[in-house]
C-alpha cells in the first residue's frame, strides 16, 4: 500500500510540474493593433518576464494564477517615433495593467482585461521579435 501511495504521489508531482502556461518562452503579435502599428509580446520561459516592442522596448514581470494573470507596470525604453505609432504605443501599455487574465486558442493567445475586452496575439516565431 505504501508503495503505491509513493508512486501515485510521485505521478502528481510530475504532472504538476510539468503543467506550464501556453505561452511561456513564446513570441507573439498584438492582432488588429491601433493604427496598424506592430506590438509585440513575448515571455521568457523560465521566469515570469514579459517583455516587447512598439516604438520602444517594454519589459516587466507578471503573475500567473491559473489563467489568471496580472503585469506589473512596464518599463520602457525612451525613443521618439510617429505620432500614430506613439499614440498605440501608450494605449497598449496603459492596457497591461488591466489585464486580468488570458486563454489559449490554438496557438493565439488572448488576454482580457477587466471590463471583457480581448486582445489577440497572434504566436510567431522568435527570429521576428523585432
Amino acid at each position: 500500500m505504501k508503495k503505491w501511495f509513493s508512486l501515485f504521489a510521485l505521478m502528481l508531482l510530475i504532472c504538476g510540474c510539468s503543467e506550464k502556461a501556453g505561452f511561456l518562452g513564446k513570441n507573439y503579435q498584438l492582432q488588429n493593433a491601433q493604427n496598424g502599428v506592430k506590438v509585440t509580446l513575448a515571455f521568457a520561459a523560465e521566469e515570469p518576464r514579459y517583455y516587447g516592442a512598439v516604438v520602444n522596448r517594454y519589459f516587466g514581470t507578471y503573475e500567473l494564477n491559473g489563467s489568471k494573470i496580472k503585469f506589473s507596470p512596464a518599463g520602457v525604453t525612451m525613443m521618439m517615433g510617429p505620432e500614430k505609432s506613439m499614440e498605440a504605443e501608450q494605449n497598449f501599455l496603459g492596457i497591461l495593467p488591466h489585464i486580468t487574465s488570458y486563454k489559449m486558442v490554438e496557438n493565439n493567445l488572448v488576454l482580457i482585461t477587466d471590463n471583457g475586452q480581448e486582445l489577440g496575439f497572434k504566436e510567431i516565431p522568435a527570429d521576428t521579435q523585432d
